[in-house]
């Protein structure tokens, strides 16, 4: 009986798994032997997680720019940005995946949406080409750390803080009380690193250099059309003149974009093992495919 059940799910599996690839075959025709363009969206603040509040998770952007990166029915990605920036640290993470898939000769191409300062720039420059709107708003390149004060509050209100502490600079940052010179100091050098990977990114992303970079990073905002001036933009656009990018940079005629999500239900439950057997049948089927028609 034991023996019946596991064969029954195993064919379930199977027979799920086939008609996966055959709704995925059927798209064939329409994409050709080019492929698809993958959308990828980027809204609202960049943060390492998502929040209650919305925003962009970099642990979800990273794994939808991998997955579209690893799909060999997915020819180019274009990120969506609609942002004002947000942590470096999420930023960054985003941004080296980005260069990945750069490199690994799949292009990126970013559509600039109302804005796309500070963080969101810092995204955009790791792609192939960035095409904005000439009124989109842009640039920012710099850090800040803002450090509110509210002792005169708590001295209002009577509350008092007793503080324990293993070292003089583990409370740096602390609402209840000012900065001291040494502390602006420390926190003066860690901004100015973070600044400076900031900028060796960015020049490395738009192949200039740290200098030229350096003379508009004082955290100005820009237009599209002057950061095409200044060129940090490389078309003025929109997300359809940022598709069509996307397609001839992958040789692709007529693209078919897919935005990817988050997991579906079936994808979580079926996982690894149902996606795993899938892309094989898909794979194996779409390869005897594209060589009748070379063949033709």
């Amino acid at each position: 009986m034991k023996e019946k059940i596991i064969i029954l799910i195993i064919a379930l599996v199977v027979l799920i798994s086939v008609v996966v690839g055959i709704l995925i075959l059927f798209q064939a025709p329409a994409i050709g032997i080019s492929g698809k363009v993958a959308l990828i969206r980027v809204e609202g603040t960049i943060t390492s997680s998502k929040g209650i509040f919305g925003g962009t998770s970099s642990e979800e952007i990273v794994k939808q720019i991998k997955q579209a990166r690893e799909d060999f029915l997915i020819k180019a990605i274009l990120i969506r940005i609609n942002s004002p920036g947000g942590s470096a640290a999420a930023s960054q993470e985003i941004y080296m995946e980005i260069m990945k898939t750069r490199n690994s000769g799949k292009p990126v191409v970013v559509s600039m949406g109302d804005a796309a300062t500070s963080g969101g720039y810092y995204i955009a420059s790791a792609a192939n080409r960035i095409v904005a709107a000439p009124g989109t708003l842009t640039g920012s390149i710099g850090v800040i750390w803002v450090h509110p004060v509210l002792s005169r509050f708590f001295e209002e209100w009577g509350i008092q803080f007793e503080i324990v502490k293993s070292g003089p600079y583990k409370d740096i940052g602390a609402v209840w009380r000012n900065f001291t010179e040494e502390e602006w100091q420390l926190a003066k050098e860690a901004i100015n690193d973070t600044y400076d990977q900031f900028v060796e990114d960015v020049a490395k992303g738009r192949n200039i250099s740290v200098e030229k970079i350096k003379q508009i990073a004082d955290g100005r905002i820009l237009t599209g059309r002057q950061a095409k001036e200044l060129g940090l933009v490389d078309a003025l656009g929109n997300i359809e003149d940022a598709t069509k990018l996307a397609a001839d940079l992958a040789g692709i005629e007529k693209p078919v974009v897919v935005e990817l999500k988050k997991r579906t239900l079936f994808e979580a439950l079926f996982g690894t093992m149902g996606e795993g057997i899938s892309r094989g049948i898909v794979k194996g089927i779409i390869q005897l495919y594209l060589q009748k028609q070379i063949a033709l």
